[in-house]
């Protein structure tokens, strides 16, 4: 009895082993543990957050030894400091905030990120301004005095709106910043508790699509082409008239692109982020139907595009072989040719 007792809590510690192996990362045949990372994305809400999912289901799939998790953040400027204190693997950020970060420049005077790399382009990102239908509100200007929604406080969106408003020679002390997010900003403006709102969000969000569709607004215009030239990461935009409810007429709108980033000498290595590049695009059709923005913007035609930081090598090697012609400027500095 004690013999086949004995057994039989060999048998149970045997199973219990077995059982924990995929909780350890190995599979039943004893393979290495896989080296798991997250893809720091946006809020829940819109479309980055869905697209760093499926992309991470993607890269788990396809990429040997490589886990990826998309993570909910809150975008641009928190997924840049977690990048370079080697707290995130991979994160996507507005191209503009990227080049701040890169260059020292602004906000980040006092902690550059030159260890910033891009891997692809993404989604576009409309600088968007609603006001009231009947406010007496017909460019930035007329901000003054009056309770604006700026965006969350140190976010991507909240120091674009501190770019608009000083280029109309403005500034909190001029107006009384709401330090909301955007779908905090659709509510306060339909409820009469701020005058207008800055964001920076994709064409006909959910959040943008119930402010047009409930309330009488509209949209205020950044047209002078002096803006452009002083903050040249930004291209200007018209948004044709009809996009939305009531603003029937076209409105140029600055815009750029979400980009998504990793560091050099982080978590991730050089034959990583090559095979993570290239499951990404060759494997399209898992990821890119998460969202419609997705589907139509982020495509291998546009991976380069207004890109504001280096490429990181691996990402590189992959265009390279897919004869893709590369930029100059975007070859970083440790890139041996």
């Amino acid at each position: 009895m004690k013999a086949s007792m004995s057994r039989i809590a060999r048998v149970a510690a045997a199973a219990l082993c077995l059982a924990a192996l995929p909780a350890l990362g190995l599979g039943a045949q004893g393979a290495e543990a896989k080296k798991r990372f997250s893809i720091g994305t946006a809020g829940t809400a819109g479309s980055l957050y869905p697209m760093g999912v499926a992309m991470g289901q993607t890269i788990t799939k396809h990429v040997p030894g490589l886990a990826a998790t998309g993570e909910a953040t809150a975008a641009s400027v928190e997924n840049i400091r977690n990048l370079a204190a080697g707290k995130l693997a991979m994160g996507i950020s507005q191209s503009e905030i990227a080049w701040l970060a890169y260059t020292g420049s602004g906000d980040f005077q006092k902690r550059k990120a030159d260890s910033l790399r891009s891997v692809f382009s993404t989604i576009y990102s409309y600088v968007q301004i609603f006001a009231k239908a009947d406010a007496p509100i017909a460019s930035p200007k007329d901000f003054k005095g009056k309770a604006v929604g700026v965006g969350a406080a140190g976010s991507g969106g909240e120091m674009a709106a501190r770019m608009i408003l000083g280029y109309y020679g403005l500034d909190y002390k001029d107006i009384r910043p709401q330090f909301i997010s955007e779908t905090e900003a659709v509510s306060a403006l339909k409820d009469g508790r701020i005058a207008a709102f800055i964001c920076t969000h994709p064409l006909k969000s959910a959040a943008l699509m119930d402010l047009t569709n409930s309330t009488a607004v509209k949209m205020i215009p950044i047209a002078e082409q002096g803006f452009y030239g002083k903050f040249p990461f930004y291209t200007r935009y018209t948004i044709p008239a009809g996009t939305y409810k009531g603003v029937d007429y076209p409105v140029d709108v600055p815009i750029s692109r979400v980009i998504m980033l990793t560091t050099k000498d982080g978590m991730l290595g050089e034959d990583e982020v090559y095979s993570i590049v290239k499951a990404v695009w060759e494997n399209r059709e898992e990821w890119s139907g998460v969202h419609a923005s997705v589907k139509s913007q982020v495509t291998f035609e546009t991976a380069l595009q207004e890109l504001s930081v280096p490429l990181h090598p691996g990402a590189i090697k992959y265009y390279l072989e897919r004869g893709v012609a590369i930029d100059k400027a975007l070859y970083p500095p440790e890139y041996k040719r």
